[in-house]
């Protein structure tokens, strides 16, 4: 077996950005089309397994340009090695050619069936110990891996025990830990054109049910709904307008899920988060993603908080009350005064969904 490991020293650690963890997922959708064995290990640390991939993408070197150019906007370390442990210390060790300071990538790559010898001279510090067992070696006198995987294994395991024996079969490259793949997220979409560029509201609620209902149909029929849609809006002569709706429940109701996507699209362009460039835009197409895909009848209510997720259902109900029958039409009664002497005073409604009922006591 043939490893490569990937390295993204911006998506790691406290100098990651906040949103590193998408950037990281975009990554890892894009590395799917280049091997299907993927692991994550963490933010900004992936595994692959490139064995047998020459025939396709040509040497070692060309699949680990292949998967550099895939994420080309982010600085990358790469390695190859025979397992897991020396593609990871390969992409550790890999470093940028000498005098290039502007290189975006740097590579190393261990020949296959060479791990020993490869890894002889390299430093013991090299290898995951605790720094009381890398005092212990010091004791020793052991500098260097060849050094550790010199030795016979059970004076290793008399002197360090598991953690030693673990230790020294790194030392002689070996690692029999396997790749655990993660499942590639699955996601269902579908774009509509218009020709001529649509005009209003109308037809684009039309076109988006109809997208809906090709995407949700297939999905009934394997008992999966998705909790998360995405609408773009593509437009004549300026940026496209994307909304995203996370769903409180999975649901494979088209109707609802256009309704709630235009009425979160409406607003957004009134809070100024998303900005139109006409009252009347000319749409030349939309774009609808459904994922994050789950089983419903699968879903498993508390056990022990009864009460837990009433309120998600009661806003989801009602956000799809009032994208049907629109705004003004779902009021409560707050009290704000029972000692009144007016019964005017002593209570009023509020418009469901308004900031006053959303930052009041009820």
């Amino acid at each position: 077996m043939r490893v490569m490991a990937l390295v993204w020293p911006s998506l790691r650690g406290e100098l990651a950005a906040p949103d590193a963890g998408a950037r990281f997922e975009v990554l890892l959708d894009r590395l799917d089309d280049l091997s299907p064995r993927i692991e994550a290990l963490e933010t900004g640390v992936v595994l692959v397994d490139v064995t047998g991939l020459e025939p396709m993408h040509g040497s070692e070197r060309r699949v680990a340009a292949r998967a550099v150019t895939l994420a080309d906007l982010y600085p990358v370390r790469v390695g190859i090695g025979d397992n897991r442990w020396l593609a990871a210390l390969a992409a550790r060790l890999a470093r940028a050619g000498t005098g290039d300071t502007t290189a975006r990538a740097a590579c190393r790559i261990f020949p296959a069936g060479e791990g020993r010898a490869t890894l002889a001279e390299l430093p013991i510090g090299l290898l995951p110990a605790e720094p009381a067992v890398r005092d212990r070696f010091s004791l020793f006198g052991l500098t260097s891996m060849g050094q550790l995987a010199g030795l016979p294994r059970s004076a290793v395991a008399s002197q360090f025990g598991a953690e030693g024996e673990r230790l020294q079969a790194l030392a002689r490259g070996e690692d029999a830990r396997p790749l655990v793949p993660r499942r590639r997220p699955e996601r269902l979409a579908t774009t509509i054109r218009f020709e001529p560029p649509a005009e209003g509201t109308t037809e684009i609620t039309l076109a988006l049910r109809r997208a809906g209902t090709s995407l949700t149909d297939p999905l009934r029929a394997r008992h999966l709904a998705p909790g998360r849609a995405t609408l773009t809006l593509h437009r004549e002569a300026a940026p496209p307008l994307i909304v995203t709706l996370a769903l409180p429940e999975p649901t494979t109701e088209p109707d609802w899920i256009a309704r709630l996507l235009l009425a979160r699209l409406e607003a957004e362009v009134r809070s100024g988060t998303t900005t139109a460039s006409d009252d009347e835009p000319r749409i030349t197409a939309i774009g609808l993603v459904l994922d994050r895909l789950t089983n419903p009848a699968a879903r498993q209510l508390p056990a022990f908080e009864p009460q837990a997720g009433r309120w998600e259902e009661l806003r989801w109900s009602l956000e799809r009350v009032g994208a049907r029958f629109g705004s003004g039409r779902l009021w409560r009664a707050m009290g704000d005064r029972p000692t009144a002497m007016l019964p005017e005073r002593q209570s009023r409604l509020v418009e469901i969904g308004t900031e006053n009922a959303a930052g009041a006591d009820p």
